[in-house]
């Protein structure tokens, strides 16, 4: 197998599958067979869609992308999105040379709206909940998320926050370590990978399910690797086809602000009068515009 990965080094994602397939199992062959016949319609499905309609459970299709050279199904996507032919539907998948730019415009905004519908519909009460009871009583709070992920750590930061919670943001992988080792199980990690397939974040996760540290995980595929670690899951969906989308970060904000709004009406009195402490901080003139010094 190890002089056939090296064979197969640097080669495209569809020669890959072609030289793959004898040796995959009936199952995983389903699968890649399916992909050979609609590349192009596969780069817009999402793994539980593939799985369903090749008749395969969702473990099969992780499985496949694995047995294929792949880390996990996030890679192999990757990977076949740039075996096919440059289109426009690699930016974005429903967009066409023809669209004009307010159609262009309409489209996206009506995929970001899809993303916010496809979130709801999945949207797990009990897990929402149990978040919200390990935010709520967390000694400490500690968010993580590299990449483009970072921006939405950043934001659930300046949240909980204004709520007089004590969080920490980390965007930088090895001090992501180096906190979560000093955690307790009194603390909570909240960790935001949409693919879940990323290597720090599972590093991070790991690290923190050693400890004993409960972990909420933000994320956009429930089959992902870090979701093993996670003691609850939220899902922010995303149909598209690249890994780095508006629509899940816009799915992604709107569970945060859903947890910001939650936390805030359990102890509202508290979180009026410091959002009101906080407008005054900002608002009051410094000593140097008031004459000051």
């Amino acid at each position: 197998m190890a002089q056939q990965d090296d064979v197969l080094l640097g080669v495209d994602a569809l020669t890959r599958l072609r030289v793959m397939f004898p040796s995959l199992s009936p199952a995983e062959n389903k699968v890649c067979k399916y992909i050979l016949d609609n590349p192009e319609k596969v780069i817009h499905m999402t793994l539980v869609e593939i799985a369903q309609q090749t008749g395969v459970s969702d473990a099969t299709a992780v499985r496949f992308a694995q047995s294929v050279g792949y880390e996990g199904w996030l890679e192999f996507k990757i990977s076949l999105v740039q075996a096919l032919p440059p289109s426009p539907q690699l930016i974005h998948s429903d967009i066409t040379v023809d669209d004009s730019p307010g159609m262009i415009a309409r489209k996206v905004l009506l995929g970001s709206k899809q993303a916010l519908d496809d979130t709801l519909s999945l949207l797990d009460e009990g897990a929402f909940e149990k978040a919200l009871q390990l935010l709520s009583q967390a000694r400490s709070i500690l968010i993580a998320g590299v990449g483009t992920s970072g921006p939405m750590a950043h934001e659930m930061g300046n949240r909980l926050l204004r709520l007089g919670l004590l969080c920490q943001v980390q965007t930088d992988s090895y001090l992501q370590v180096m906190q979560i080792s000093l955690l307790t199980p009194k603390d909570v990690l909240v960790v935001i990978s949409q693919t879940g397939d990323s290597h720090d974040p599972h590093r991070t996760a790991s690290e923190a399910k050693r400890v004993g540290v409960p972990i909420i995980c933000i994320t956009g595929n429930k089959l992902s690797p870090i979701t093993s670690f996670a003691d609850v899951i939220l899902l922010s969906v995303s149909q598209e086809s690249m890994s780095e989308t508006i629509s899940s970060r816009i799915a992604q904000y709107a569970l945060i602000h859903a947890l910001y709004v939650s936390l805030a009406i359990r102890s509202m009195n508290q979180a009026i009068e410091n959002e009101q402490t906080i407008w005054k901080a900002l608002m009051r003139k410094a000593p140097y515009q008031s004459g000051e010094v």
